[in-house]
């Protein structure tokens, strides 16, 4: 993709240059919406941020800087409206810190270790902040280089802290609503993507133990793409979901809310209607598209784990040696309107001898 230009950009969101500009330089006058809106335009059009406007800082005190590394593939960008939100917490928060920010963006197949070194030497990186899965292994590379901070995705390896949403506690929510609904047959859904999701096997572990706390059974038959080994493409998957729906499943949790409203959508070439058919649940809290009823999902705050993942940025660079730090910030169950309630049940048998934990 050809790198667009700041006048592009202006030209776009029917704003200055000299705002565009002083947005890509984080500059205190500019409110953080903005600023995340032409970050998000910027990455989204592949413009290419040079050094020296890096460097360029406007302010008295010397500035840190920050890289902003999104993982994410283009044809999934005008799916993801999290990043911008993301960006716009960061932008708050290290106005305020005297942090510059250096937002680039790569496609996760594409990530060259090499490539991101020359970039942190070259913009004087003194920390990074990733959005979105990436190599293990160029993690690892960061990480070892300046003070890494990972938003969602939880690398354990080094001393790459996390900030991420309780998504345990989001999925067994939406479970618990599904049960309280009636709903004794539920499926798990997903997506196969370019590289590993962790975040994805973690919304099923939480998703069995959802199951496990009201008493259900977990049945991997009713499941789509939860294997290693399996590679169903979003219209095979959706047509694997109707097959399941018309052999008795009710309800199926989506690991994303993008997965949820596309699996509405192709449910209609199957005649499966959401929600008299079959309920649906998602996780984000994203706007619905057009046309379609908002999903009952789990609304993911990401304006504040981008302050939050500032926030450990600078704890980290106080304390390069301390314990890696895994930060949760609670979620908000949505009600939406893809839940439908069926006749009464037997109840669902509570498990003996089970204590919450803390």
């Amino acid at each position: 993709m050809p790198s667009a230009s700041q006048h592009e950009i202006a030209r776009i969101l029917n704003l200055s240059q000299p705002t565009v500009s002083r947005s890509l330089a984080n500059h205190p006058a500019i409110n953080a919406e903005t600023k995340a809106l032409v970050w998000e335009t910027a990455v989204r059009l592949g413009y290419q941020q040079k050094v020296s406007q890096i460097r360029k800082g406007g302010r008295a005190a010397k500035p840190l800087v920050v890289g902003i590394v999104i993982s994410i593939p283009h044809e999934h960008q005008s799916k993801s409206e999290t990043f911008q939100l993301v960006l716009k917490g960061i932008s708050e928060k290290s106005a305020s810190e005297n942090i510059l920010l250096d937002v680039l963006h790569h496609e996760p197949k594409d990530v060259r270790s090499k490539a991101l070194l020359r970039r942190i030497k070259q913009a004087g990186w003194h920390g990074c902040i990733l959005v979105h899965p990436m190599s293990p292994e160029v993690v690892q590379l960061i990480g070892r280089t300046v003070a890494t901070v990972s938003i969602i995705e939880n690398y354990r390896n080094g001393h790459i802290d996390c900030v991420d949403v309780d998504q345990s506690e989001g999925v067994c929510g939406m479970v618990r609503r599904l049960v309280d609904a009636g709903h004794r047959r539920i499926g798990f859904y997903s997506w196969v993507y370019q590289l590993e999701t962790p975040w994805v096997q973690h919304r099923l572990g939480s998703f069995v133990e959802g199951l496990y706390r009201n008493g259900l059974k977990f049945k991997a038959e009713d499941c789509i793409n939860i294997n290693l080994t399996d590679s169903l493409d979003p219209k095979e998957a959706a047509a694997r979901a109707a097959e399941l729906v018309r052999d008795g499943v009710t309800a199926f949790c989506c690991a994303a809310d993008h997965q949820a409203y596309s699996l509405i959508t192709d449910f209609v070439a199957h005649r499966v209607r959401v929600p008299r058919d079959c309920s649906v649940t998602g996780f984000d809290g994203i706007e619905p598209p057009a046309g379609l009823p908002p999903v009952a999902t789990v609304g993911v705050p990401y304006d504040e784990l981008g302050r939050s993942a500032v926030n450990q940025f600078l704890r980290r660079l106080e304390q390069p040696t301390a314990p890696r730090r895994h930060l949760l910030v609670d979620g908000d169950l949505i009600t939406g309107k893809s839940i439908k309630p069926l006749a009464p049940a037997t109840p669902a048998k509570k498990p003996r001898g089970r204590a919450k934990s803390s």
